[in-house]
């Protein structure tokens, strides 16, 4: 992925996200608010993929995969807003009700964001064996959430 489509879904994500904040959000029509989560979680697929080759030693560690895991950090950051209340039965999402009861759900998301934190400061610090260890931490944190809560 070029850097310039990489940043540029980011940006799309982060502006659907600001554009439907946590106040709006409640006020957003049902479309909206799925496109907004569909568009995060597509940028963080796109960043966090090509991430399993560098942790598999397939792709070198560089600043290519410390920009991915920075934009990952910033998309964990806006990802619980594309959950906001009443949002739970719109058509078309994969998310299971269950996401909208349980209140693992929102821990589930925060460990999401601590561990693409972590992510984005091993990168930053230079760190490859830590970075290539906590890419298996931030896959699992996202799998624990779509065992539970993903259709």
């Amino acid at each position: 992925m070029s850097r310039f489509a990489k940043f540029a879904a980011v940006g799309m994500a982060a502006a659907i996200a600001l554009s439907i904040g946590p106040a709006s959000a409640q006020d957003a029509k049902p479309e909206e608010i799925l496109k907004m989560r569909q568009g995060i979680f597509q940028a963080v697929r796109m960043n966090f993929g090509p991430l399993g080759g560098v942790a598999r030693g397939n792709t070198a560690f560089g600043p290519e995969a410390v920009e991915r895991a920075e934009a990952l950090a910033a998309l964990a950051k806006v990802a619980a807003q594309g959950f906001p209340a009443g949002s739970d039965n719109i058509p078309g999402s994969n998310t299971k009700p269950a996401a909208f009861q349980d209140a693992s759900f929102g821990e589930k998301m925060e460990a999401f964001g601590a561990e693409a934190a972590k992510l984005a400061q091993l990168g930053q610090a230079g760190d490859e064996a830590g970075f290539k260890a906590q890419i298996a931490a931030v896959g699992g944190s996202c799998k624990a959430c779509h065992d539970s809560f993903r259709n």
